[in-house]
């Protein structure tokens, strides 16, 4: 397992609900035998494919516990994506709540070298029912423990695969730097399929002994802030890691609310805007600190310096085990203050993307050294400051869209000729909007080609807009002028 630290107090709290670390890992037990009944075998790779809540946290331990693979997803992703998902990693099994079961029913079978045997669609409880405990086994630090997809930043997202060892070595790292304790309570409002969520907050928790105490409400955070606020208030939470988008919202809900408990405000997904970190700390006299985090390597750094104010815009130093370098586009180390391209080296990094050709592995890390495609410099201190993105990536709030796999999605519309999709900025600063724009094979309306897009992508990845042109903008070599497309 990943090592947990087992105490008397509290595992976590969702809702009127309080599950206690003894009941939390008796169910953990009973459900991994409740699979194994099943057919779930060491190194199947299993899909959860649930909301945030003790489900989740339940389901992700017992198919660690059990040795297999844990695949966190969307639970928002629509059908094609999902088809796309369960192919490619060879689920064994998918585990998910009656709001999911009629889709992967759908799915799981056509898709899976497993069939029918694949489709696991009972609720937690009814998995963990009639069941004894299974008692952990060892694992060994090479087995591979998770497997998340990479946003990409060219073509389809990647496999990820994060060993017993790579993830221990990022989460004792992060609990470290922070001083987690059985003490400390993490609000989790971020979604634990996302490496953010999961190593943040979920395996931190786990780690330390902390409690974990998950955002009950399902709707969007812009009308869940006051139950945020009131929870965070209530609970006395210590530590609540967010995107920026969050933090925005917190600090223009206008409810007065006492955050003295909050002892670190952390922030990740994209860039934090000063107005934001101005406006948090007015309403609540926190400053909020950066994170930079990749799927690939999990938590790299943290800004935890004694004057938040003074170094906001820096996401700080290195955790333990992680070296930075930056990058010219020879791959020669520029040193400090100069800008270029972040190189990340870890010990809770993947050694490479899982079912790709071997080429892409020995670009995208090279020499032991992860070539992020995100661009800052370090300065004489120690400190990484982000500067911008080689990839195409978008940000949405914190989540990124890859721009390629949206343009793969209304490529093949009959009426499309031509399409290239980009970011571009909304009124809100920091934040982005998806723009697609598309030289049209015969009449067609924005409103045709966005529901086109709404029926085969999670809503996020959606464009906002379509604009249509009569040509795509090109150089003398064929290469698309994005710039001129925002």
């Amino acid at each position: 397992m990943l090592s947990p630290t087992r105490s008397r107090t509290l595992a976590l709290k969702w809702g009127g609900e309080e599950i206690a670390n003894d009941d939390l890992w008796e169910r953990v037990g009973r459900l991994a035998c409740g699979l194994a009944a099943r057919g779930v075998r060491p190194g199947d790779r299993v899909a959860l494919m649930l909301p945030n809540g003790p489900d989740f946290v339940i389901a992700f331990l017992a198919v660690v516990q059990l040795r297999a693979v844990a695949v966190p997803l969307n639970p928002q992703f629509k059908k094609p994506e999902l088809a796309f998902y369960f192919h490619d990693c060879g689920v064994r099994a998918v585990i998910t709540d009656e709001a999911g079961a009629a889709v992967c029913r759908a799915i799981v079978p056509r898709v899976s070298p497993w069939g029918e045997a694949a489709v696991i669609v009972a609720a937690v409880d009814a998995l963990i029912e009639a069941h004894p405990v299974l008692e952990p086994e060892r694992r060994s630090a090479d087995e591979v423990v998770v497997v998340q997809y990479s946003s990409g930043s060219t073509g389809r997202p990647k496999q990820v695969p994060r060993t017993q060892g790579q993830l221990r070595a990022e989460v004792e790292a992060y609990v470290a730097a922070l001083r987690l304790t059985a003490e400390d309570s993490i609000f989790c409002a971020l979604p634990m399929f996302h490496t953010y969520g999961l190593g943040c907050c979920l395996l931190a928790a786990v780690r330390s002994g902390a409690t974990l105490v998950i955002l009950d409400d399902p709707g969007p955070f812009a009308v869940m802030r006051e139950r945020a606020l009131s929870m965070l208030e209530h609970e006395a939470v210590t530590v609540l890691p967010a995107v920026p988008l969050m933090f925005r919202v917190l600090a223009e809900a206008g409810v007065p609310a006492d955050l003295s408990s909050v002892r670190l405000c952390l922030s990740a997904g994209n860039a934090l805007p000063r107005s934001v970190f101005d406006a948090f700390r007015g309403a609540f006299g926190i400053g909020i600190r950066q994170l930079y985090g990749l799927t690939e390597a999990g938590c790299v750094t943290v800004n935890l310096d004694g004057d938040a104010t003074a170094t906001a815009a820096s996401v700080g130093r290195p955790i333990g085990g992680v070296e930075l370098a930056i990058l010219d586009e020879g791959g020669n180390d520029l040193g400090t203050d100069r800008i270029g391209e972040i190189a990340v080296r870890a010990a809770g990094m993947t050694r490479g993307y899982a079912g790709v050709e071997e080429q892409l592995n020995q670009q995208a890390f090279r020499d032991g050294w992860f070539r992020t495609g995100d661009r800052g410099r370090v300065g004489d201190d120690g400190r990484l400051v982000l500067t911008g993105r080689k990839k195409l990536l978008i940000d949405v709030n914190g989540d990124k869209v890859d721009p390629i796999e949206v343009e793969d999605v209304l490529a093949v519309h009959p009426k499309v000729r031509e399409v290239v999709v980009v970011g571009v900025a909304s009124e809100i600063e920091g934040e982005e909007l998806v723009k697609a724009v598309v030289v049209p094979a015969e009449t067609c309306s924005e409103r045709e080609l966005i529901r086109y897009c709404r029926e085969r992508l999670a809503n996020y990845k959606v464009p906002r807009t379509v604009e249509f042109r009569d040509e795509i903008p090109k150089n003398t070599l064929g290469k698309v002028l994005r710039k001129y497309l925002i």
